[in-house]
């Protein structure tokens, strides 16, 4: 019987792309960008109406996606390991972004990008 879980059959290593449904590419795309320090390809965005815009985290790809209209996902999206909550908690903080939990069982912290989509930030 075939099984999910045996990577041999299917050759599974890791995720490759994350689907972020939101209403505002360029805000998204910028906030993105300044957040996780990512390069902002202006020439990209600039004079087109994308629908889609990714994002690279190290063989991790987010794929930015105004297309299907979804509502902001209520429970995280994304998990993002930290080395330091509580520097990452100041960083938000002094960033304005909207933060929903701070700081639960000592490494974890609940924030949300400009769309309402909620995103975690994990100390591991």
């Amino acid at each position: 019987m075939m099984r999910l879980s045996d990577k041999k059959l299917f050759g599974w290593r890791s995720i490759f792309l994350l689907n972020v449904p939101l209403a505002d590419m360029k805000r998204a795309v910028e906030w993105y960008s300044r957040v996780f320090d990512l390069p902002y390809n202006e020439d990209y965005m600039e004079g087109r109406l994308s629908t889609v815009y990714t994002l690279d985290f190290e063989g991790t790809e987010i794929l930015l996606d105004s297309n299907n209209g979804a509502a902001p996902a209520p429970q995280p999206l994304m998990f993002f390991k930290t080395d330091d909550i509580r520097q990452t908690l100041q960083f938000l903080k002094e960033s304005e972004i909207v933060i929903h939990n701070e700081i639960l069982e000592n490494n974890i912290v609940i924030f949300e990008d400009p769309d309402g989509n909620r995103l975690m930030a994990i100390q591991m």
